[in-house]
């Protein structure tokens, strides 16, 4: 059974693992080969020639232009915010909220992302823990060897084997796998680790790390994928509201927010859209919470499939999934029009927890007794 609970605009679950007979006896394999085999990428190669200012070679990581001046201005807003972080947080998180909605500087994110998330004040109280941790001789250590060389390996960390990047990866995987041993590794993780590694040195992205697996994404890599599968009730749900017509395509078309949004949500996009908008979504999920993801999906869906042509033209379960996973428009999917057409179509978090209520309703009807 799942207990919905929620605290200073987080939701958090209480769940026991328990497996949803979900009808199709293959989604979790198909889920597991998602994760496996997505981000692999066999038709290329890490080109250190064409690295953009992410670290990335080639591949669908696109850049936005910025208004210099506004970026200043920005980082000044910010760096006087971190400064005071305890004041503000505590009295003014509103402000916070509205400038991790604009994007936060670039320069100062480490910062930002260790301050909302609560990890620098966690690491000053666990002194020495990371590097024993990270020495230790996990029973995880041969999965997680097998999804090193598979992760961002078009990231100027990580496409070195063995490299620095890998190591500090396998150092921190290894280390949370010890840390909570009743989850030990999943994959998906390395997508998580890597993003906070391009951020933050190793000891502070390990703790940050924690934070995300502990209190954003509770419950999300437990047996069964309970919690992942209610928050894709609630999305399946959510678009229906917005767009009926949306709604009664994916079920026509059989397209279970299973097929598509264990990705989505356990790699919380990085697999999904260019990076300008990974990181503004980062910024507002490190903000708000879980809540995020379940918004950012229902945009991508009421964007993929809002026109009617393009309804029409998915004429089969095969076309519409592949369309909505491979083949957005990338004009869709640029860092100020995603991010304009996510807050004008998110849910508040009021609407979401009505639907999670309602959604476990019914989850709990055909849970076993």
């Amino acid at each position: 059974r799942i207990q919905i609970l929620f605290e200073n605009g987080f939701q958090v679950r209480i769940l026991n693992a328990v497996l949803i007979e979900v009808g199709d006896r293959s989604l979790l394999q198909t889920m597991q080969n998602d994760l496996s085999h997505s981000g692999k990428n066999t038709c290329s190669r890490f080109d250190p020639s064409s690295i953009n200012k992410y670290g990335f070679s080639g591949g669908n990581q696109s850049l936005t232009s910025k208004n210099v001046k506004q970026v200043r201005e920005r980082e000044q807003k910010w760096f006087s915010m971190i400064r005071n972080w305890d004041d503000v947080y505590k009295n003014d998180y509103d402000k916070i909220v509205k400038r991790c909605r604009k994007g936060i500087p670039h320069s100062l994110r480490a910062s930002a992302w260790r301050s909302l998330t609560g990890a620098g004040d966690i690491m000053a109280s666990n002194k020495g823990i990371f590097d024993k941790l990270a020495n230790s001789n996990s029973k995880w250590a041969s999965y997680i060897d097998k999804d090193l060389h598979r992760t961002y390996q078009m990231h100027e960390m990580f496409a070195e084997e063995g490299g620095l990047g890998q190591q500090e990866m396998r150092k921190l995987l290894i280390a949370y796998s010890e840390y909570n041993p009743k989850i030990g590794y999943c994959q998906g993780m390395s997508s998580i680790a890597g993003i906070l590694l391009m951020i933050m040195p190793v000891e502070q992205a390990f703790w940050s790390f924690v934070t995300i697996m502990d209190k954003y994404l509770l419950g999300y890599y437990s047996d069964g994928l309970l919690a992942l599968q209610l928050d894709g009730k609630v999305m399946e749900a959510l678009v229906a509201k917005s767009n009926p017509d949306v709604g009664k395509f994916l079920k026509h078309k059989g397209l279970q927010a299973s097929y598509y949004s264990i990705e989505w949500f356990m790699c919380v996009y990085t697999r999904t859209l260019p990076w300008d908008t990974v990181l503004r979504v980062w910024d507002i999920f490190l903000c708000e919470g879980s809540n995020v993801l379940i918004n950012v999906g229902v945009t991508l869906i009421l964007l993929a499939f809002q026109d009617s042509y393009v309804r029409d033209a998915c004429t089969s379960f095969d076309k519409a999934i592949k369309f909505l996973k491979y083949r957005l428009p990338k004009e869709l999917l640029v860092e100020e029009v995603f991010m304009e057409e996510y807050l004008r179509m998110r849910y508040n978090d009021k609407d979401i927890q009505d639907e999670h209520i309602k959604q476990l309703a019914k989850l709990e009807e055909i849970l076993p007794s």
